[in-house]
């Protein structure tokens, strides 16, 4: 089975006391600080010493479990305090980082790395991507204990990097194999540690510019699958892959540092690029983003179970406070986004709640089986299915705690209508747009009468009021740069009273609405005052959805809506619908196409359309998930 995808964040990473995984490090003694540990500086000759035909040292011995220092989480959760572990038995014997699990390679900012020329329509580019080779090799007693952090974090050479993702990456597939029986990734993963890039002539690309050597520091990590490396690598021009990888990039902070980063990536490969790949599916009430962000959560989940800590990327985050904290609880369909990584905090933090009411070692086992039926296109609601089966299976009394949980998040059953809020993404730095597809983006054949938004807003109109009016900024697709331009086609709105507006599919896109309306577009701003039959009749609840005629998506930044006292006088065009009836889209989702994967899509945009990376905030732009 070939197994892939996507990237993630990961954190700390200590054996769980409640059944979530054996102790996989042996603590040999307290280990010193990076500072108080120099490498042993090697023997002096002897001033007289003919080393001519001195014979070569004899090669280190070929330890079944040799001594390095590492950091069991990540050098936050470990207040910067390094432990003794006992690492896995290398395969070659001169000690290269190579085992059943992984093979580390260092990425060397220096000559030797593949070199591209891509086309980019006139515009002469030189594209070198580092050095890989295996650096990190034992001391002359077996042992790796020589090798430590060094003390510049953004060093883009160090073979401590090389030595985390070893022991770590071990570790996780240990984890695996121990609680499931998982065997199916019992190769010499490739994993890269340090990688960077250079462009020359080099250019300044939004927030990437190189650093003073030529050098682009890349905050992310990424899991990928062949597939994606070769999506992602064509946009430079550099040469395929012959097999899946794990990439880990350097920027101030070294990736490989934080193991719970390196859990989230090796769970990806876990999922495999055979589940839950389809970027979004339709059903009743329109596009449903859950599948992808299900990788997402689930990466998250296990890589938080092993740590037993719901933070993710504690010390890659910023300011130590993790990039996502599966703690903090998100539901549906309140949180429900476009990105996939924060989208997948729903389905993350509900099976967090779950642990904490049944604990490790059930809630990884019922997540687990199910996840081995997951299909491409498994939804939220049919995954919680699964685990209910799962539960029942095991023991009956674990399905009603299960349910409540679920219940709280509205996993099993949601329906996709929040209300209107105001919101303004400049004002809360977490926050993102919420993005409405194009025509062009969005992969699904069927709604170029209006792709949907992943959700719709409501608002409860009292029987006495004379017009709601609700106001929004968007933004259009990305730029070169990865920068959102202006938009240049209207969103419009379509109205349903009372009831969530739901599509249906055979041989056509047909939408069960009210009203449709598509106020005026002034500098990416439309406001719509609502009034007479664009309201429910004697008050009611009035549920809107975004749609987008255009090609591109569109990013909603701001949004505000009021339910006004009195019609306005500030010449706002006011629109009463005239008794408008139902619209349906005239371009057929055949049925047996419902659900169909997005094939030329990666994660929220940006070069994400070809890998999958860690969601943190400084990597947006790179990728962007």
């Amino acid at each position: 089975m070939k197994r892939a995808l996507l990237i993630g964040a990961a954190l700390v990473a200590t054996a769980c006391d409640d059944g979530g995984g054996p102790a996989l490090e042996l603590e040999v003694d307290a280990a010193p600080t990076p500072a108080d540990a120099a490498p042993p500086a090697p023997d002096a000759a002897a001033p007289d010493a003919d080393l001519t035909d001195a014979a070569p040292p004899p090669p280190p011995p070929h330890l079944d479990a040799p001594l390095a220092w590492v950091y069991v989480d990540d050098p936050v959760t470990d207040e910067g305090q390094l432990t003794q572990v006992e690492l896995a038995r290398t395969d070659p014997e001169d000690g290269r980082l190579t085992n059943h699990a992984v093979e580390v390679f260092n990425c060397l900012n220096e000559e030797g790395g593949v070199v591209a020329m891509p086309d980019l329509g006139g515009l002469s580019l030189t594209v070198s991507l580092c050095h890989e080779v295996q650096v990190a090799r034992p001391d002359a007693d077996g042992n790796y204990l020589s090798i430590m952090p060094p003390e510049d974090e953004s060093d883009p050479n160090d073979s401590f990097a090389e030595i985390m993702m070893y022991h770590q990456v071990t570790r996780a597939r240990d984890y695996y194999f121990d609680s499931f029986g998982f065997t199916d990734l019992d190769v010499s993963l490739p994993a890269l540690v340090n990688v960077q890039l250079k462009v020359e002539p080099p250019l300044s690309l939004g927030p990437f510019r190189p650093n003073p050597d030529g050098w682009y520091p890349l905050a992310n990590a990424a899991f990928f699958p062949k597939e994606q490396w070769d999506l992602f690598a064509s946009q430079f021009g550099l040469p395929p892959r012959d097999s899946d990888s794990i990439i880990f990039f350097q920027d101030q902070k070294d990736f490989a540092y934080d193991a719970r980063v390196i859990f989230h990536e090796y769970t990806h490969a876990v999922i495999g690029f055979d589940r839950l790949s389809a970027q979004r599916v339709v059903d009743r009430y329109g596009l449903n983003p859950s599948t992808f962000s299900m990788h997402e959560g689930l990466a998250d989940y296990f890589a938080a179970s092993l740590a037993d800590d719901a933070v993710i990327g504690r010390y890659v985050g910023q300011g130590g406070s993790g990039i996502r904290d599966i703690g903090d609880r998100k539901k549906c369909p309140d949180d429900v986004v476009a990105e996939p990584h924060a989208n997948g905090q729903i389905i993350g933090s509900t099976l967090w709640a779950v642990r904490q009411r049944l604990g490790a070692e059930v809630t990884d086992q019922i997540v687990y089986r199910a996840l081995e039926q997951f299909t491409q296109t498994t939804t939220f609601e049919e995954a919680a299915a699964l685990m209910v089966a799962e539960a029942e299976a095991m023991d009956p009394a674990l399905v009603e705690p299960l349910r409540a949980v679920f219940a709280e998040s509205n996993f099993e059953i949601c329906e996709r209508s929040a209300p209107w809020v105001d919101f303004d993404v400049d004002r809360v730095w977490h926050r993102l747009p919420y993005t409405v597809e194009g025509t062009q983006s969005v992969g699904i054949a069927g709604f170029r009468e209006g792709v949907p938004a992943y959700k719709q807003f409501h608002v409860d109109v009292p029987a006495e009021a004379p017009a709601v009016r609700v106001t929004w900024q968007a933004l259009g697709g990305a730029s070169f740069i990865g920068q959102p331009g202006p938009l240049r086609t209207p969103l419009d709105l379509a109205l349903r009273h009372d009831a969530p507006i739901e599509f249906t599919y055979g041989d056509g896109v047909h939408m069960d609405l009210d009203h449709r309306v598509t106020p005026p577009l002034d500098e990416g701003v439309q406001t719509a005052v609502l009034s007479g039959d664009c309201l429910p009749a004697g008050g009611g609840r009035l549920h809107t959805l975004f749609l987008n005629t255009g090609g591109d998506p569109a990013q909603i930044v701001r949004m505000h809506a009021e339910v006004l006292d009195a019609l306005p006088l500030d010449g706002t065009p006011i629109l009463d619908c005239g008794g408008a009836g139902p619209i349906e889209g005239d371009a057929g989702v055949p049925a047996e196409d419902a659900g169909a994967i997005d094939a030329g899509a990666g994660d929220a945009g940006g070069a994400a359309d070809a890998g999958l990376d860690a969601g943190l905030p400084d990597a947006a732009a790179a990728d962007a998930g």
